[in-house]
């Protein structure tokens, strides 16, 4: 069954999307890495999905997976994401996994970052997380950066993808 990709909205249940979060990056965390989502509270849930663009997957009108778009901000820690958009809170629920609903997902942000005229997307994940990184290859990023997080126990890598003609280098 193809998934149904919509806007996230108050009205969700925030619980439910918290405890989906944990489903989906349960594998990870019993990997021994600690990312945000594998044990955040329904709040940090609700703070992070309010300052993006939040996007949820639903079969059956069940919340099956989800990823949030943030805007460049001059302000970030992470250089790459001072002037690209980036995604994050990119889970789906274990289940469900293979079905194309991540690649459904990605594609609706994409789709959201184009019409806002960005010309690139960017993410960072665990460098431990092999899986991750290669599925990010396939969908065509490369590793730009690499970064600690205070918040997290692992060095991150940061890929980014362009969606338009990357800037021709200055000389």
């Amino acid at each position: 069954m193809k998934p149904s990709i919509r806007t996230w909205h108050p009205g969700d249940d925030l619980d439910a999307l918290t405890e989906m979060l944990h489903r989906a990056y349960a594998p990870l965390a019993a990997e021994g890495l600690r990312y945000t989502a594998t044990h955040q509270t329904p709040e940090v849930t609700l703070r992070r999905l309010s300052r993006g663009h939040a996007l949820v997957a639903e079969i059956g009108g069940r919340v099956v997976g989800t990823l949030t778009v943030y805007q460049p901000d001059g302000e970030d820690a992470t250089p790459a994401y001072r002037e690209h958009f980036h995604f994050g809170q990119f889970g789906v629920v274990p289940e469900f996994k293979g079905r194309g609903i991540g690649t459904a997902l990605h594609a609706a942000a994409l789709d959201h970052v184009r019409s806002l005229g960005g010309a690139a997307m960017a993410l960072d994940t665990a460098s431990p997380a092999s899986r991750l990184i290669a599925l990010y290859e396939r969908w065509g990023y490369e590793i730009i950066d690499r970064i600690s997080y205070s918040s997290t126990n692992y060095e991150s890598v940061v890929m980014r993808l362009w969606l338009q003609r990357p800037p021709a280098p200055a000389e």
